[in-house]
């Protein structure tokens, strides 16, 4: 079994105009472990979830895995350096 997490964030923030829906948030995500996010509405549960899987654009700081989310190639499971 892996000990690299699935998907790593660092610092992140995410801003609609004004609204702060994360803030300097960082957070690691185990492999082969079942994992929820539970919260009211407005919390920021689906931007983090959009910002993970790269449907959203990234404002700051968004590590994916080994690779930056912000790179195509590797947002879309290719291989290319």
């Amino acid at each position: 079994m892996t000990t690299e997490p699935v998907a790593s964030l660092s610092n992140v923030s995410q801003r609609y105009g004004k609204t702060v829906a994360l803030d300097s948030i960082s957070v690691s995500f185990p492999a082969a472990t079942m994992i929820g996010l539970i919260g009211p509405d407005g919390v920021g549960k689906s931007s983090l979830l959009s910002l993970i899987a790269g449907s959203r654009r990234v404002q700051r700081n968004l590590c994916l895995g080994n690779g930056d989310v912000r790179n195509a190639h590797q947002s879309s499971g290719s291989d290319h350096r």
